[in-house]
């Protein structure tokens, strides 16, 4: 019986400490689940962001100050891309990872050779531009297929969902800004879905950050934050609106990015 009653024992905490090394692999698991669709979602309005700061870096004959906000975006998507690779390399996500990557490249190389461009001539080339967008464009689709792969898997809040998808609208939003503003018809972006216009975008940005300020939330900063988005949305969504007319791109530049700051900072307090 003391045999017996000793094994039995033995056997319940090795069986314990199975599950409780299983349940501890599963809380790491799911830690890496949630960085890795924070990290996606970075990419993805980074992404956004190289692409707007080219067209401002042509239109303004290679100025320096552009070129270092695309050197930032590259950087930061560089690094968010490795941290991915840590964090779902060996997953079952790894298929739209490895795809994500091989976009990111080719991408990358195309927006390189246009940054050369414009600082050997002053001016881009309608070409290899029109490559480059459709370049980026791809990627943003196999990057977006891997966050929503992720995201059935591991769900974020409804506020954090509404805040992504907000800025990322705006993100793309802004990119056809710029393309409109600073160059050509025949340069037009046409990022997410070709039949989306600006004007259509900044409706449905209004019902997200209208959404997001009505939404319950007891942290002061983070209602302030929102707040002080949504006030900033109302100074240039006429500008989004009426988006072929009196074209303010430097304007709607600034007020955007510190929109999608801003809501960005609140699910973060």
């Amino acid at each position: 019986m003391t045999f017996f009653h000793a094994f039995g024992n033995q056997i319940q905490k090795k069986l314990t400490l199975i599950l409780l090394s299983t349940t501890l692999l599963a809380g790491i698991c799911h830690a890496d689940e949630n960085q890795a669709l924070e990290d996606v979602y970075h990419v993805i309005v980074h992404s956004y962001y190289s692409v707007n700061g080219f067209y401002n870096f042509s239109a303004n004959q290679a100025d320096k100050t552009q070129n270092e906000v695309i050197q930032v975006s590259i950087n930061t998507i560089d690094g968010l891309m490795r941290s991915l690779e840590e964090n779902v390399g060996d997953s079952a996500f790894s298929e739209q990872l490895d795809n994500a990557q091989e976009q990111w490249s080719n991408y990358r190389k195309s927006l390189q050779q246009n940054i050369k461009e414009v600082v050997r001539t002053g001016y881009p080339d309608l070409r290899l531009a029109g490559d480059m967008a459709n370049n980026n464009i791809a990627f943003n689709e196999s990057i977006t297929t891997l966050y929503d792969t992720i995201s059935s898997s591991v769900k974020p809040s409804e506020l954090t969902q509404t805040a992504r998808d907000a800025t990322t609208i705006l993100a793309l939003m802004m990119t056809k800004y710029s393309a409109r503003s600073t160059s050509t018809v025949s340069q037009v972006y046409s990022g997410g879905d070709a039949e989306i216009t600006i004007d259509a975008l900044a409706a449905q940005f209004d019902q997200k950050i209208n959404k997001l300020t009505n939404m319950p939330n007891e942290n002061a900063d983070a209602a302030r934050l929102l707040d002080s988005a949504k006030t900033q949305w109302e100074f240039i969504k006429d500008s989004y609106i009426n988006y072929n007319e009196n074209r303010v791109n430097f304007i709607v530049n600034l007020y955007s990015k510190k929109i999608i700051s801003n809501i960005e900072e609140s699910i973060k307090s």
